[in-house]
């Protein structure tokens, strides 16, 4: 017999496979993976998830303080943590409601890192798939099921709390039918119906398939994410407005701004009108100004900056710069169009040259002094 992989999982060649059972396989029965190994497909461990009973609403957190604790970190999305948090929450307390969202924004935006936050204060397993990853049942690649194991590899294979868990799904537009390299894309969303619905799953907990368990996924949130770049002219194209005049451009601009996307720019978009159905919640992240890059800086507790000076503090070193430093920061970042993403290349760029002497210096040095320059040359600081 010989075995092949997909996608780190052990498959067999059913033409050379003498137990019958391995047959099993072909119809999506994937064999457990080492939980102590790291999943290739998806990621979102909580610690001590394993161990945890599934969440119930009476032992939720209070709403306003996840709020408050998740909106120390994310900057410029308000109202969309809001709604973010409105669902899950809805999803946990309202058990018969079956809970879809898809959150739609540029890259940067916080969609990813928003979830990330709000599964570590609720204590919820959760696993963040890439859609591009993909593929229809029957090809070779990754399918739906893989998502169920990803998140199960994220609780010990405690099947009671993955049950309970969040599914993101990233990149969904570009399984989106007008994606002419992805044929079977819109395939991949029809299958994704399974766990959308939330029906039941039979999954194999051993590579031999004698512990298998039918998998519940009707209290499985699932989250998608995606840019849905050119979703704005389809849009503005439903609105038909083409007023005359520079006034009334103005005021439809304005209309257009205010104006939510609908399921119907969806399915004009190219997704299938099946899976746009079972979507419950649409959640639009704004795009981020410079004063919000700036102020990720500033004052968001994931802020890079603020990790450099807590670290050069824990080393004897304070920090000094004139505060419009940020905002020069936030300037280099806007224009490469990736959102917060992007400070981080910038500031770990600032840094560079500075800790290279320090670290050749152990000692040396008391006081970094950033010069306003040193955005785009990062050779201009002073140690003393």
């Amino acid at each position: 017999m010989t075995d092949m992989y997909k996608e780190g999982r052990k498959i067999y060649d059913v033409e050379e496979t003498v137990n019958p059972k391995a047959i099993k396989y072909t119809t999506n029965a994937k064999p457990k993976i080492d939980p102590g190994k790291k999943s290739q497909l998806g990621s979102g461990a909580v610690k001590g998830a394993g161990s945890q009973t599934p969440i119930e609403s009476k032992t939720l957190p209070d709403i306003k303080s996840v709020e408050k604790s998740v909106l120390q970190c994310i900057i410029g999305q308000d109202a969309q943590v809001r709604q973010i948090i409105t669902a899950i929450y809805r999803a946990i307390n309202f058990k018969t409601i079956k809970s879809n969202v898809l959150i739609i924004g540029n890259s940067g935006t916080g969609k990813t890192e928003t979830i990330k936050q709000i599964a570590k204060q609720l204590h919820i397993p959760y696993t963040i798939e890439d859609a591009t990853k993909y593929t229809q049942e029957g090809y070779y690649g990754a399918d739906v099921t893989d998502m169920i194991y990803n998140l199960l590899d994220n609780t010990d294979y405690d099947v009671e709390k993955a049950q309970n868990g969040i599914i993101v799904i990233d990149e969904i537009d570009k399984k989106a039918g007008h994606e002419e390299h992805d044929v079977s894309g819109t395939e991949v969303l029809k299958s994704l119906l399974k766990i959308v619905e939330g029906t039941k799953i039979k999954i194999s907990l051993d590579e031999f398939f004698e512990d298998t368990v039918d998998f519940d996924t009707k209290n499985i949130i699932i989250i998608f994410l995606g840019a849905f770049s050119g979703l704005d002219k389809i849009r503005d194209k439903r609105l038909n407005s083409n007023p005359l005049g520079f006034q009334a451009q103005n005021i439809a601009m304005k209309e257009k701004q205010k104006s939510k996307f609908l399921k119907q720019d969806l399915v004009a978009y190219g997704m299938p009108e099946e899976f746009v159905g079972r979507i419950d919640t649409i959640i639009e992240m704004n795009n981020l100004t410079k004063e919000d890059l700036s102020l990720i800086l500033k004052k968001s507790k994931l802020s890079i900056f603020k990790k450099y000076r807590s670290e050069l503090r824990k080393m004897g070193i304070s920090l000094s710069y004139n505060t419009k430093l940020f905002e020069c920061i936030a300037e280099r970042s806007l224009a490469l169009d990736t959102g917060a993403r992007e400070l981080s290349n910038t500031v770990n760029f600032i840094f560079e040259n500075i800790l290279y002497d320090i670290l050749a210096n152990p000692g040396k040095y008391k006081k970094c002094t950033l010069d306003l320059d040193i955005v785009h040359d990062n050779t201009k600081y002073e140690l003393s």
